[in-house]
């Protein structure tokens, strides 16, 4: 990619209309974005060259961290540098106050979260893909008198846009006297009423749920981020993700900082992706591609086997067009054609889409 990500790109040289990513508001190259990160570097400098440990916070994180907590409306929140690094240091925070004793983990999650779990120090018991009787036999075969379940999961599956039942989770968790950790990367910013994620989006609340996630989708910027309670936000800061790690860079901080403001105050850019993720699957549908009927911004769809899926990927990009063949976790054996739409795509962009899907899809695959 050469330049910024945006509606349009240009990569290897040649400009497309471009669905891909997980720039859902396209921040990533906002102006107002950039501009606070090179003010923020100019004052700061690169980075603090040491750990939080030691002389690591500056006022810039202690700021960021204290947005975050404003933003989901929780007494704290933790920036770590890579939001792959939210699921350790969560799941191991929780195993530090000694919340839970058997992690029970949907297969599908992201490799940070199964990684998260490997790494906590328990049991880890993995079930099905969102199936909640799997859970549920796991869960009785495996628990021992009073032994603590946490259930572990994606949000929002963003491979194929589906959310994780966590009605039903939470459900069991409680049951169990257990918890269930989500991690949240694609579903925050997106989801919600106030942008605050999947919880939000399905009325969940509950002090058996925690979550991490991320800036570097939605909100245009870099790094992991823990909203929550203060206890288990302050066991997170003392663990060895943070402790042992650089302060994250400047830069990062400073988009992050801009790109929450950003998404806080404009409710319209959340309703303008809803709107076109509605206009993009009616279209689909026209030409005769199942999808989902919600506001997800991702469709997938498996026409063909991988020899089919490639050839179209290769046909749609010659007519300018990038969507993404994925063979990413979830996608399964033969892989999946993945369609991401943003809030900046005009109709006509979408249009231009659908007409290269009907024109390059035989209707016998579709």
């Amino acid at each position: 990619m050469e330049g910024p990500a945006g509606p349009e790109v240009i990569i290897d040289g040649k400009k497309y209309l471009y669905f891909a990513g997980t720039g859902y508001f396209q921040l990533h190259s906002h102006t107002e974005l950039i501009q606070a990160s090179g003010d923020a570097v100019l004052q700061f400098g690169i980075g603090s060259a040491t750990s939080r440990a030691m002389a690591g916070t500056t006022p810039l994180l202690l700021q960021l961290e204290e947005k975050i907590a404003e933003y989901f409306g929780t007494e704290d929140a933790a920036y770590l540098p890579s939001g792959y690094l939210s699921n350790i240091a969560g799941l191991k925070a929780l195993n530090d106050l000694d919340l839970y004793d058997v992690i029970f983990i949907d297969e599908g999650s992201h490799y940070s979260n199964i990684e998260g779990a490997e790494t906590a120090g328990k049991l880890v018991v993995k079930f099905a893909n969102r199936n909640v009787e799997d859970l549920k036999l796991r869960l009785d075969e495996t628990l021992k008198q009073n032994q603590r379940p946490l259930i572990a999961t994606d949000g929002l599956f963003p491979i194929r846009a589906k959310l994780a039942p966590l009605v039903d989770y939470l459900d069991l968790a409680e049951k169990n006297n257990g918890l269930v950790w989500i991690d949240d990367a694609h579903g925050v910013g997106i989801l919600g009423q106030n942008g605050r994620g999947t919880c939000e989006h399905l009325g969940l609340n509950s002090e058996r749920l925690f979550m991490g996630a991320t800036l570097s989708k939605a909100f245009g910027a870099y790094g992991g981020i823990i909203p929550g309670r203060t206890d288990f936000v302050r066991q997170v800061r003392a663990g060895s993700v943070i402790t042992g790690s650089n302060s994250p860079m400047t830069a990062a901080i400073a988009a992050g900082l801009k790109g929450l403001e950003l998404v806080k105050n404009n409710p319209g850019m959340r309703e303008k992706l809803w709107e076109n993720a509605r206009y993009l699957k009616t279209g689909m549908e026209s030409i005769h591609i199942p999808t989902d009927d919600n506001c997800l911004p991702i469709v997938a769809f498996t026409p063909g086997d991988a020899a089919s899926m490639t050839a179209i990927h290769e046909a749609l990009m010659e007519d300018g067009i990038f969507i993404q063949y994925s063979n990413y976790r979830g996608a399964g054996k033969e892989g999946v054609l993945r369609i991401v739409v943003f809030s900046t795509h005009t109709k006509d962009q979408i249009d231009t889409l659908v007409e290269g899907l009907r024109k390059n899809i035989p209707p016998a695959i579709r």
